[in-house]
């Protein structure tokens, strides 16, 4: 898919179902009522999480401009709105490119977000009411339909409106705040998680937990599960992290490297015969 074909490719969403954020955390539908440069942002933000802008791939303005039908001046804004969510790097005389994250930066955003969020839980089991069970069930439930439709856009908005409805309840402004300046990157994460199948069936499972110790007024286990969720999400994002598709890109030889190379090559001995390599101590 090419960066022209953005606009076209918009995987549907159930906004009646309220599947949105709460300001300042990202939002998948892209917005009918929005600005030109929020539509643009949202747009952008979605071909990065379903993997069709890849980590350190380049972004060319004028691709861009055509594909969103917008000015250079609003690609622009968009471009710097992506760039405070971390999603965009935007560097002078190189033009903008779609963030990396690296293994230990992928370990200290899990390491955080577990930390924050498993006492948001815990602090939302305390006080949890029967209607608030219900409409995290209902988000388990629409979970577990975009994993069936294999939908990844739908099973981040499902996870989002999950948490969602255990921050706005949690009673702490603050977590929220630090949650928020997060949730770009690790919604990143988890959609690349989710473009591979398997993941997602085992991500339903740990969701259902947190669901069950809620129910169960476990804060302990609540904490636990959400913990354990967490640790599993990083688990798969590291593993990607390391992949070639989301790993810095190999440099291209120079000229010099490869007539290095080439002598090099040419003055290595010969092989013969089939020996037997020696064995090496584990």
């Amino acid at each position: 898919m090419t960066l022209s074909d953005i606009r076209q490719h918009e995987e549907p969403t159930d906004v009646s179902d309220s599947v949105y954020y709460v300001r300042g955390f990202d939002t998948f539908t892209v917005p009918t009522t929005g600005t030109i440069i929020e539509q643009a942002v949202c747009k952008v933000r979605n071909a990065i999480m379903r993997g069709e802008l890849r980590p350190g791939q380049k972004l060319i303005e004028a691709e861009l401009c055509r594909g969103l039908d917008i000015s250079r001046a609003s690609l622009r804004e968009a471009l710097r709105a992506l760039e405070a969510e971390k999603l965009i790097d935007l560097v002078p005389n190189r033009g903008p490119s779609v963030a990396r994250l690296g293994y230990q930066e992928v370990e200290a955003i899990h390491e955080v977000w577990a930390m924050l969020t498993g006492e948001a839980v815990a602090d939302f089991t305390r006080i949890a009411k029967a209607k608030d069970i219900a409409q995290l069930e209902k988000s388990l439930n629409a979970l577990k339909a975009a994993i069936k439709e294999n939908a990844p856009l739908n099973q981040l908005a499902a996870t989002n409106n999950f948490f969602t409805n255990i921050m706005e309840k949690c009673g702490n402004e603050v977590l929220i705040e630090v949650v928020v300046s997060l949730v770009s990157r690790v919604n990143f994460l988890r959609a690349q998680a989710l473009l591979h199948q398997g993941w997602g069936v085992l991500y339903a499972e740990e969701i259902e937990d947190i669901v069950n110790a809620i129910r169960d007024t476990n804060p302990d286990a609540a904490r636990n599960a959400t913990r354990k969720h967490i640790a599993s999400a990083c688990a798969a994002a590291k593993q990607l992290s390391l992949m070639p598709g989301l790993a810095s890109p190999p440099a291209k030889p120079t000229r010099a490297t490869a007539a290095k190379a080439a002598r090099a090559k040419a003055a290595a001995p010969a092989k013969t015969g089939t020996r037997r390599p020696k064995a090496v101590a584990a």
